[in-house]
């Protein structure tokens, strides 16, 4: 689209600087760091720093700039409008006017990820048609094409990922959407009309202050976005949700249920198949290696798929061939010795004493390695040490990302309740340290980090991927 255009699609009170008429862009960004050489910037009113911004932006290769007051010292292009998230929405609903079939919004505290990225991929292994956006990135047909900044990117990311120029639009759409984005409202005016939530327990407060403040915000996915004959695909073992489902079937919703032996959809592990009942049928599949909250996310993801409408058949045959998301309960190496080595993305109290649980074999606890990221929710720090305590052999308390935030106190707060832990601030010689470690037929999982590859001490940000440094030491002692 040219810029030249623009005053014919948004009300503008002035224009400035608009000397090349035929300067064409491609994107809309109110993010300043987010901006390439054929973006435009829209300046938001909530921004409190929006003269820096403007100018971060142009540093950047903004080519204009949408704000509702003119900069003198500025010489790009400039649209001075009355109202500028009105303006953000009309241009983006001329540039991309067709929606996509189906969007499915994901919220929980752990599994958002998995879950979408199951759903991408049972969809993409039976050519169904399928966009996504989370926490690894930008997918189409669970091809990644960009990597992404936040779990839930500004609604202007999200719409320009999900909405079509042309307007047969073939695709679904599905995202993770963090209790932050609801919160803040980040994606008020994106349209969901399957929402589905994977869990709720101790994450956020120190953001939401309460449990109760952050469970009510994760459930706004479903009461601010769900109309009536959109489709809920609810956990039945979350606290509560009986309410819940009142207040949907009341606004004519439609349910379907997932996680217990009532539920819609229920997966239990026999040996090394899986029984899947959907409603009152049962399937049977092959999956290796797959623990229960892993199976209960994937019973998320059969949920999701029903919604859009696929045969049930068609979810079942794909299974087998369902790889699991990066840094997600990931295999990373097996030792001579017999001992295994997992890296998983788990960061609340609920997640690790989930995967310390199911890694229990015969009585045998797996060992541990962890920290907590600096700068947030302060309270769980002692409540992971605990579980570590409790359902692990072998602990070690390492940083994670301490941020700005003194890494000792973090590692204080965590021993606090883990006394049997063994403290080793360098992250790589505690991956080390705990390989070495490694008796016959142990597991060691790695978490806190996942799919990341960086961590943040002070300001800076270092390369740093559990998965690679875990393979380095593994080919250096060639087990």
């Amino acid at each position: 689209m040219l810029l030249s255009n623009i005053p014919n699609i948004i009300n503008c009170n002035k224009i400035y600087n608009l000397k090349k008429k035929d300067v064409f862009f491609n994107e809309i960004s109110t993010n300043s760091k987010k901006i390439n050489k054929r973006t435009i910037f829209v300046a938001v009113p909530i921004n409190n720093f929006k003269k820096n911004y403007i100018q971060e932006s142009l540093n950047n290769g903004a080519l204009a700039i949408i704000s509702d007051k003119y900069n003198r010292n500025i010489s790009a292009t400039q649209f001075i409008v009355n109202n500028i998230n009105q303006s953000l929405i009309t241009l983006l609903r001329y540039l991309k006017p067709h929606p996509p079939l189906n969007s499915i919004g994901v919220t929980g505290t752990n599994g958002k990820t998995s879950v979408v990225w199951f759903v991408s991929k049972i969809c993409s292994l039976i050519q169904h048609p399928i966009k996504s956006y989370g926490t690894l990135g930008y997918f189409i047909n669970a091809k990644k094409v960009e990597k992404s900044f936040l779990t839930t990117p500004e609604f202007e990311i999200l719409y320009q990922r999900a909405f079509a120029k042309k307007k047969n639009n073939i695709f679904n759409f599905i995202c993770e959407v963090s209790s932050h984005s609801l919160s803040q409202n980040r994606i008020s005016n994106f349209p969901i009309n399957i929402a589905a939530i994977t869990n709720i327990s101790h994450d956020h407060l120190d953001y939401h202050k309460t449990f109760h403040n952050y469970k009510k915000t994760k459930f706004k996915l479903f009461f601010n976005y769900l109309r009536e004959n959109d489709i809920a695909v609810i956990n039945d073992n979350i606290i509560g949700i009986n309410l819940v489902k009142k207040k949907l079937l009341n606004r004519k919703c439609k349910i379907i249920t997932y996680g217990t032996s009532k539920s819609d959809v229920n997966i239990i592990s026999k040996y090394n198949k899986i029984e899947i009942k959907v409603y009152n049928s049962k399937y049977f599949a092959v999956l290796s290696d797959y623990k229960n909250f892993e199976l209960e996310n994937i019973s998320c993801a059969i949920c999701c798929c029903i919604s859009l409408g696929i045969k049930i058949n068609q979810i079942i045959k794909s299974l087998p061939n369902l790889p699991k998301p990066k840094g997600r309960s990931e295999l990373v190496g097996k030792l001579n010795n017999g001992s295994k080595i997992y890296v998983d993305y788990a960061h609340t109290p609920d997640a690790l004493k989930k995967i310390l649980i199911t890694n229990t074999i015969a009585k045998i606890k797996p060992n541990v390695l962890f920290g907590c990221g600096g700068e947030r929710d302060k309270s769980k720090r002692s409540s992971m040490g605990f579980f570590a305590d409790k359902y692990a052999n072998k602990i070690y308390v390492t940083d994670d990302n301490p941020r700005n935030e003194n890494p000792q106190k973090i590692r204080n707060d965590i021993l606090s309740k883990c006394p049997r832990g063994m403290e080793i601030p360098n992250r790589k010689k505690a991956i080390q340290t705990a390989i070495t470690d490694l008796d016959k037929k142990e597991i060691l999982i790695i978490a806190g980090k996942g799919h990341e590859n960086k961590q943040i001490i002070r300001n800076k940000s270092i390369s740093f991927d559990d998965t690679k440094i875990t393979k380095t030491f593994l080919n250096v002692n060639k087990v």
